[in-house]
């Protein structure tokens, strides 16, 4: 089984792209190629993590963590921790923002926040496995 490794970005724009090619390489190099989910949750995170939680002298962490046979993934903000946690809200339709941790639920199949020592937070994601397709037997007679 692979090790869990992380990486830290930095507090730009370009970091969340370079976060979802982190993931996506180490994934790969795992073996694992149907990632889509990962990728799409993991780019959300950093994006939360950019516009909320760290400010322009922080950055942000990705941890990828084999687990069970699935994936957890985590992103470490530096958010004050007397800030009230984050929660998926209910944007309007017209609303341009507002959807990042909707889609996290979505996409996991559990997620939750942690508290991050000496400063901040872990919002993590776990994803299992791939479901092994069935075995279609063909020797069936009518």
């Amino acid at each position: 089984m692979p090790e869990a490794t992380q990486r830290f970005f930095d507090h730009q724009p370009e970091s969340v792209q370079a976060a979802r090619d982190f993931t996506t390489h180490t994934l790969a190099a795992w073996g694992l190629d149907n990632t889509s989910d990962i990728r799409l949750v993991v780019s959300e995170l950093a994006t939360n993590a950019l516009t909320h939680g760290s400010d322009a002298e922080h950055g942000f962490l990705v941890r990828l963590e084999p687990d069970d046979g699935g994936i957890r993934l985590e992103v470490h903000d530096n958010r004050d921790a007397q800030n009230p946690p984050p929660k998926p809200g209910n944007p309007s339709p017209e609303a341009e923002a507002g959807r990042g941790l909707l889609i996290v639920a979505a996409l996991a199949a559990r997620w939750g926040i942690n508290p991050r020592d000496p400063r901040g937070k872990i919002i993590w994601s776990y994803f299992p496995p791939p479901a092994t397709p069935q075995t279609v037997r063909e020797d069936w007679t009518c």
